[in-house]
Order: C-alpha cells, then structure tokens, then sequence
C-alpha cells in the first residue's frame, strides 16, 4: 500500500477491522401473549401493534406479556405489563406497554438500534 494511500484512507480492506460487523435483525422482536407468538406489524419504545390478532383481549383491559428477541448468541426474552388501546378487525390490536427493568430496557434499545440501522 502506498504512503498516499495510507493518508487518504482509501484501499481499506474490510477485513483489517479486525471487528466483525453485527448481524442486523431481520424484524422487531416477538410477543408472547397466552402461549401464543405473534410479529408485531409495528413496534416502537413503548407500543407495538398486531395484525391480525385473534386473542381474546377488549380496550382497555390491563395484561401481562412478553417480549422475545434474539441478540447475537444469547435469545432475551422479560415479563412486561400492557394496556390494549384499540381492538378491532381492521387496526387488529393496538397496545401500550409501561417500561421493563433498565437492564432489558437497554437490551430492547440496542436491539431496536440494530434492527432500524442506527
């Protein structure tokens, strides 16, 4: 490699990095609800949506769920407490979710971080 090239950064092989990169997840983590597992349609920090649902869940009634995903080598999956917004055939089901412990909360983050490309 030339001293020019050296300086300009440029000839990087990726292999030099020495860091493998991080697989990027193919989709948002799963929701465990009575046995069941569903993909969310959309999920964000506090809220996901799921559709079709065909549970026995009405607005506004308080559940307990959980969240599934896997990082890297290791599948995380915790205990959270959510409130059904909306539910009917065409939104499916809407809910809410009050925040996991810090530690899951920060894996959540990371996953979502890596899920969405940030």
């Amino acid at each position: 490699m030339s001293w020019l090239s050296k300086l300009t950064g440029k000839d990087k092989s990726p292999q030099g990095s020495g860091a493998s990169p991080k697989q990027r997840p193919s989709g948002p983590p799963h929701i465990l609800i009575d046995r069941n597992e569903y993909e969310p349609a959309e999920f964000a920090m506090g809220s996901f949506r799921i559709r079709p649902y065909d549970g026995d869940l009405i607005a506004k009634q308080q559940f307990d769920f959980r969240i599934a995903f896997q990082s890297g080598d290791e599948r995380i999956e915790f205990a959270c407490r959510g409130i059904v917004v909306k539910m009917d055939g065409t939104a499916g089901l809407v809910a809410r979710y009050s925040q996991p412990q810090p530690f899951y909360e920060r894996k959540l983050i990371d996953y979502l971080k890596a899920w969405k490309g940030l």
